[in-house]
């Protein structure tokens, strides 16, 4: 599984943030306490949207190894910003530039998105509720195929409409459905979606639920989720998010609504 980081809000608040994800992608003890060593090493990739642009980036390379791009991302990080950053320890899929996230699409019913996923899926599931042909999605990890269900189905990134297909996929989670989506329609207007979901045998389990939990900040000039390790090395006031919690945000110039919904 993966580490994973939502931000939105002042730039210079956002930047502590993307050095506690590398140091957690580095040396993450929750995920060595499991027994699958301590490093998220398979690949990275973030979405910075500011200033009236959008960034993509993605590398095949550990976000550790990776110091001229994270500078250059941190270098941005001036003003209002949206980030989404997600770091890979490969699961299911190939490993290979295809799998890393965040995944772009965009959709024929007039919206752009680009989602990250934390966690295993039943990929063969989301194949059949997308009436995809398992061939073609052979090497793709579960992740990707979840993005293409979305492209295919969802008909809008309204609230209404993106809670049932969320919780259509909820249905197929293995372990974790710790998701994050950017969403732009056709007017150029942003809205996100995060979910925290594990399954009912994690929560039972302290190594898993430590490992698998997303943390919630909120500080004047700043909404953030991040994965469970970003607390061991940027000290803030987390909060635990709830299971199967969902936030929905309305991001305009300089400012984010957020709307707090049960998956």
């Amino acid at each position: 599984m993966c580490r994973i980081l939502f931000a939105a809000g002042d730039g210079k608040k956002i930047k502590p943030l993307v050095d506690a994800i590398v140091k957690a992608s580095e040396n993450d003890p929750y995920k060595e306490r499991r027994g699958n060593g301590r490093q998220h090493r398979d690949g990275w990739g973030y979405v910075l949207v500011r200033d009236g642009s959008v960034r993509h980036y993605r590398s095949m390379k550990p976000i550790f190894e990776d110091s001229s791009a994270v500078a250059s991302l941190k270098d941005a990080l001036e003003g209002f910003s949206v980030l989404m950053v997600h770091t890979r320890a490969a699961s299911q899929g190939a490993k290979n530039l295809f799998n890393v996230q965040p995944f772009a699409f965009s959709t024929r019913r007039g919206f752009s998105f680009w989602l990250l996923h934390n966690g295993d899926l039943e990929k063969e599931k989301i194949i059949e509720l997308a009436e995809l042909d398992e061939k073609d999605l052979r090497n793709a990890s579960d992740s990707y195929t979840f993005a293409v269900y979305l492209c295919r189905r969802l008909p809008s990134p309204k609230l209404e409409d993106v809670l049932v297909h969320y919780r259509v996929i909820e249905e197929t989670t293995k372990s974790v459905f710790n998701t994050m989506t950017l969403f732009q329609n056709s007017e150029g207007e942003f809205t996100a979606f995060i979910t925290a979901k594990m399954a009912e045998k994690l929560l039972q389990k302290p190594e898993r639920f430590d490992y698998s939990k997303l943390l919630l900040l909120r500080e004047e000039n700043l909404f953030a989720v991040a994965s469970s390790t970003l607390e061991l090395y940027h000290e803030a006031e987390y909060e635990v998010i709830p299971n199967e919690t969902a936030f929905y945000l309305r991001i305009s110039h300089e400012d984010v609504s957020v709307e707090t919904v049960h998956l």
